[in-house]
Formats: structure tokens, sequence, C-alpha cells
């Protein structure tokens, strides 16, 4: 009976010590036990010759032969089961290291997925990829790509080991995407390569991150020189590409929702509620590091009458191209949005009046020259008008400065629109001519 205070051996746990015997002392026990067997027989059998010999003669030849015979018999059942033994060692050991390497990859893959799940970026994600995959796929190089963008190109995300593999391509231009499944290629088998594999002529694997339906990315696996792709490789890979459609697909989910509640949908640039919490943390930065932040609202000119004229779909193309217009002209700290329908608002930080100026006469301009095409058919040239302000000559709070923006650009339309104008100081706003010329004029 098995003593409270003995250690019990855990569910599922294997007794290795016989594996951990060394094999001369099954040999040495097993041929103690013949010898001793022989030579207890060969003592009887002496005895029973002396025994003869004093009472009579008795024949020996056939009991000495079948000690021989048992001796020998012996012999070979030891070796057999030493062999049986050493067989059975052999096939648990490939069972325990088997056991060993699948409880590595599951522990590194819980690892790697509990890292992707809280992952914020796809840079973070690539980080934690380039860290995990060269450790889980052994022996090969490799390559992991994720949709981006409306036409859904692949683009390369974390890549290790050899050759250099393309940096995005097109999801024509890989049969695991068209098929829907993992596509091998190797060499010596009748097959086709993918167009982004290149022509290096090495065996390789694609797998396709699929998830709900929708292909988030490819996993590429590509050989060291001429050998084959193993197949734990890929048995390995198909788990992973699962676990990674979910991370990718939760990822953009996240990248979506966020993009939602800061984005317009129509523009892409920020919407209202975003740059009134960043305008408020800009002016709280200029008070305490003492620089200006100017404030300029633009407006489309005229834009009700052109899009009664020209359809909403061909004003929404004319909203996109100008939001392209302010993106192209605005410095990664400056911050553009959408104000509402046809006005937009650009704050930029560390800018005073005179660059502001500077800035929203290059917008302008850039508007004026643009070509905007709707169904093929060529759009009517449009203009806008911008007002500036500044802080803190033109307002210390976001409220006041904004207003006072707006009310620059009310100067500005009433000056004949396709113009800039700029507040100066309370009650009195500067038109700003296109020649560069700059007059007065009161306001009211």
């Amino acid at each position: 009976m098995r003593s409270k205070s003995a250690p019990r051996r855990p569910v599922g746990a294997v007794n290795t010590r016989a594996r951990h015997r060394p094999p001369g002392r099954v040999w040495g026990r097993s041929l103690a036990i013949t010898a001793l067997f022989t030579v207890s027989l060969g003592g009887t059998l002496f005895w029973l010759r002396r025994v003869a010999g004093a009472t009579g003669t008795i024949k020996l030849e056939l009991p000495l032969a079948g000690t021989v015979a048992i001796a020998i018999a012996l012999v070979v059942v030891c070796i057999a089961q030493l062999r049986g033994r050493r067989t059975a060692e052999r096939a648990l050991r490939g069972i325990i290291d088997r056991q060993s390497r699948v409880l590595e990859e599951v522990s590194a893959t819980s690892r790697m997925m509990e890292l992707l799940q809280v992952c914020h970026s796809l840079a973070e994600m690539a980080e934690v990829i380039c860290g995990a995959l060269p450790k889980l796929l052994t022996g090969v190089g490799g390559a992991f790509y994720v949709a981006r963008g409306p036409e859904n190109a692949l683009e390369l995300q974390a890549r290790w080991g050899e050759p250099a593999p393309a940096q995005s391509f097109a999801p024509e231009d890989c049969w695991a995407l068209r098929r829907g499944h993992p596509h091998l290629y190797e060499p010596e088998r009748a097959g086709i390569a993918c167009v982004h594999a290149g022509s290096s002529g090495r065996a390789c694997l694609c797998v396709p991150l699929v998830a709900d339906g929708h292909a988030f990315g490819v996993l590429h696996v590509i050989a060291a020189g001429s050998e084959r792709i193993p197949s734990g490789v890929q048995r390995l890979a198909a788990t992973l590409t699962e676990q990674l459609a979910l991370a990718v697909g939760n990822l953009k989910l996240q990248e979506s929702l966020r993009t939602g509640a800061e984005r317009d949908p129509l523009t892409e640039l920020y919407n209202r509620r975003h740059l009134e919490i960043s305008l408020q943390r800009e002016l709280a930065r200029a008070q305490r590091h003492g620089y200006a932040v100017s404030a300029a609202m633009l407006d489309v000119d005229h834009f009700k009458d052109f899009n009664d004229t020209n359809g909403h779909e061909a004003g929404d193309a004319v909203l996109r191209e100008v939001a392209q217009v302010l993106k192209r002209h605005t410095r990664a700290e400056d911050i553009a949005c959408r104000w509402g329908g046809e006005e937009f608002l650009l704050v930029l930080p560390g800018c005073a009046v005179d660059d502001a100026y500077a800035k929203a006469e290059a917008i302008r301009e850039a508007i004026a020259q643009l070509r905007v095409f709707c169904r093929g058919n060529a759009l009517p040239r449009v203009t806008a008008s911008l007002g500036i302000a500044c802080y803190p000559v033109d307002g210390e709070r976001m409220e006041d400065l904004i207003n006072a923006a707006d009310a620059a650009l009310y100067h500005a339309k009433a000056a004949g629109r396709d113009r800039v104008v700029a507040t100066d100081a309370p009650g009195q706003v500067v038109l700003f001519d296109p020649p560069g010329e700059r007059r007065a004029l009161k306001a009211g």
C-alpha cells in the first residue's frame, strides 16, 4: 500500500528509469543467471557421477547435452529480450521527443498569441512575429504579409532567413489566395510557383490567413537550398496561420473602430470631435512653452450651387480631392479635419500668422488648379476661401480662436472669394491679396 507521504506521479507522466538504465547491467544479470544455472546443473551432474562411481555405472551423455541446450536456449532468450527492450526504448524515446517538441510548439504559440492579442499596431505585431516564427519554423526562411488598402495589396510586415522576399504584391499573384488553401511548390514535382516567390527555384509554401471568409494576409515559407519543406513545418505553418488570421482580423477591427471614431469616412481627415480634443491640447502646450498656434478655416466656394448642378456624387469627389490637397500641404504635427459640409479646419502649431498665410495661399492655389473627374467626366473647376486666426492674439480659448478664423473666412467671402484673410487684432481684419499686398479693413 502506498504511503500517504509518498509523492504522487503526475497524470500522463512516463517512467523513464528503464530508459536510463545502462545496457551492461541487463547483459550482466542475464549472463549471471545463465552461469548460475549452468554451474548448479554441472554440480548436480558431478555429484551424481560420484554417487554412480560408488554404487554402479550411470550414463551422463544425455543429461549433459540437455544442459548445454538449455544454456544456449537461455542465452538466446536473453538476447531476444535485450533486443526487444532496446527497440521498445527507442520507440519510447521517439514518442517522448515528439511529445516534447509538440509541448514546446504549443507553449511558444501560446506565448506568441498572448502577445499578439495586446498589440495596438501592425508594427508591434511584426515585431512579435519576427521573434517567434523563426524559432517555431526552424530550418526555413519566410515572410509574413498583411492585406492593406482598398485593393487589398499584400504588404511585407515581417521576414526572416533568405532569400529576400517581395515587398508587396497583388492578391492575384498568390495561388494560395486564389485557391483559398495552402499552395506547395516543389521544383522536382509538377506544379507552379507563385509570382511573388520569384525565380529562386526553391521549394516554397504559401498559407493564406483566412477568418470569417476574409483573407487578411499570407504566410510565405521557403526551403533552405535544394531541400524540401519538412512535413512538420507544413503542419505547423497551417496551424499558426489559423491563429494569426484571428489576431490580424482582431487588430484590423480595432483599427477600423478607432478610425471610425476619429476620421471622417468621406475624406479620411480627422473629424470635428478629434480636432476639438487635439486643439485643446495644442493650446495648453502653446501656453506652457510660449509659441503661436494658427487656425485656418477653409470653405469651398459656391459648393451648394456646384452640388445642385453636378450632383452629390460629383460634390463628394471634389471634397475628397480638397482633402488630399490638405494632406499634401500639412506637416506631421499639423491637424486637418472636416469641420462640416464643405468646411475644413487646419490647426498649425508653432506657426505665426505670416507663415500660416503662406501655407494657406499654397493650399488655395493648389485647389484652384485641381482637375476633378467623376465617372470619367471632367468637373468644373472650384476655388476656396480661407480665414486665419492666431493664438494668443485672436483668443486664448479654443472657441475664441475658431470664431475668429470663421469671421476671417466670412470677410474673405465678402471680399470676392478665392482669397485668404487673417485677423491681426480684435475688431480688425487684414486682407491678403494674391500679389502679397496687405490692406486693413474694419470688421463689421
